[in-house]
């Protein structure tokens, strides 16, 4: 791995986790306070996928690949991965991490034994979403990097 490209997946791991952050608190915002509910956490997790999104695009196209040149086709690929992901992939693993509940109400319990005041269902939707959240940012780096911010001239000089 070249020099670059380890700068570049140290920004992305510093921006990646911001974002889930941001997309943590919208997603945890819909789920607890909007909602008030597990059921609709396919709900809260496109919403809070699409802001987060859109912030996505602005930081990584300035920060993490800002030596990369922006093409429209770079940014239809962006959005049409990120529209995707909202709507099917992160929902799909949101479903599916739903079904590891032993983990979930281990965690609960041992939540309770150390006196931390977090119900199941915070603890249930949080774990979904963190499972989520590592699978979709390990997805989003390959493709961003191969399929979104094309190649500098100086990379594919280096390549040769």
């Amino acid at each position: 791995m070249t020099k670059d490209k380890v700068k570049r997946t140290g920004k992305f791991i510093i921006i990646g986790t911001i974002l889930a952050l941001f997309n943590f608190l919208i997603y945890t915002f819909l789920a607890r306070i909007v909602f008030n509910s597990n059921e609709l956490l396919w709900v809260d997790s496109i919403i809070s996928y699409a802001l987060a999104t859109i912030l996505a695009y602005v930081l990584h196209s300035k920060i993490t690949w800002k030596e990369r040149p922006v093409t429209q086709h770079g940014k239809l690929m962006f959005f049409v991965w990120n529209g995707l992901t909202a709507i099917a992939i992160s929902p799909f693993f949101t479903w599916l991490f739903g079904f590891i509940t032993p983990i979930y109400e281990f965690a609960h319990q041992t939540f309770t034994v150390l006196h931390i005041p977090f119900d199941y269902n915070f603890v249930e939707s949080t774990g979904i979403f963190c499972f989520t959240t590592a699978v979709t940012m390990v997805l989003n780096f390959l493709f961003y990097d191969k399929l979104v911010f094309g190649e500098s001239r100086q990379e594919k000089q280096n390549e040769k």
